[in-house]
């Protein structure tokens, strides 16, 4: 369960997606989390672990681009860090002090 944050915001896109992306179309729907300069790097690290495979879309009317979709793996992991950061912020929320206001608890 060692993800980065951009690995964990492409995997919950394809998660949610339940189809395969390009690129460019995560970076806009990521809603500024995502960077054009940094997404293909991360897609590359999370195809080398197994959470992602991709395939060139052959299309004669566009340029040929690289398809992303999720793998059985990388459901798991990012089900299970998600699953770990909600319960990493419950526990935050339930300690007595000024951190539970600032945490939006």
């Amino acid at each position: 369960m060692n993800l980065s944050k951009n690995e964990a915001v492409i995997l919950g896109l394809l998660v949610a997606g339940e189809r395969e992306m390009y690129g460019l179309e995560m970076v806009k729907k990521s809603d500024g989390k995502l960077k054009l300069g940094t997404i293909y790097v991360t897609l590359s690290r999370l195809e080398d672990k197994g959470f992602l495979k991709s395939r060139k879309e052959m299309n004669d009317s566009v340029v040929p681009r690289r398809l992303y979709e999720i793998t059985g793996s990388g459901t798991r992991e990012i089900r299970a860090w998600t699953a770990a950061m909600s319960e990493y912020q419950n526990q935050l929320c339930g300690v007595e002090n000024d951190a539970r206001i600032a945490q939006g608890c």
